[in-house]
């Protein structure tokens, strides 16, 4: 091989820019911060805040140890922080140790969760659009199986089996999704 083809090869992947690594942890902040129990209405201003602080510290983070763990425990204080400046404490009253132990589950929780989303959502997209739509008035607009019958002209139980039916298809693409 050419000395010139040997440079090309990488026997380790390029390792992620800091701005990388931030940028594909915004949702996983996210999520930490509203189980810590910031409001909704507030998270954006918390993770904003997070995200001021890992930047003017980035050369406080090693490259190759665990950004995720190291942003997770970031966001823990800055939310510690926000609930102290709002003179109130989270939704649930929590000691700091079990913030902690917060923290380090839904780092290990999150891919898990994030790839078994994804999976959901490869699947419903193989759902006709008449499937997706009931499943959307029954679990996203929380419409009743007996309203649904009505309006489809069709009994309570051959509704809710065919919703039934619909989530075994769901449930099956799921595990073969797994499988592969």
């Amino acid at each position: 091989m050419a000395a010139a083809e040997q440079d090309n090869i990488h026997p380790f992947p390029e390792e992620k820019s800091f701005n990388q690594l931030l940028t594909g942890e915004q949702e996983f902040l996210r999520a930490l911060l509203r189980t810590i129990g910031v409001p909704a209405s507030d998270v954006a201003d918390v993770l904003q805040d997070a995200n001021v602080y890992l930047i003017a510290n980035q050369a406080k983070y090693l490259p190759g140890t665990n950004f995720r763990a190291w942003a997770g425990q970031v966001a823990r204080f800055r939310s510690l922080n926000y609930f102290r400046s709002k003179k109130r404490r989270p939704m649930v009253n929590l000691s700091e140790q079990a913030l902690d132990m917060i923290v380090e589950e839904v780092v290990l929780r999150f891919d898990e969760n994030h790839a078994r989303l994804q999976k959901l959502g490869h699947c419903l997209s193989k759902l006709s659009d008449d499937q997706r739509q009931l499943l959307d008035a029954v679990y996203a607009k929380g419409t009743s199986l007996k309203d649904l019958a009505r309006a489809k002209r069709c009994s309570h139980a051959a509704m809710r089996k065919t919703v039934s039916r619909i989530r075994q298809t769901l449930k099956a693409c799921i595990e073969y999704q797994t499988e592969s």
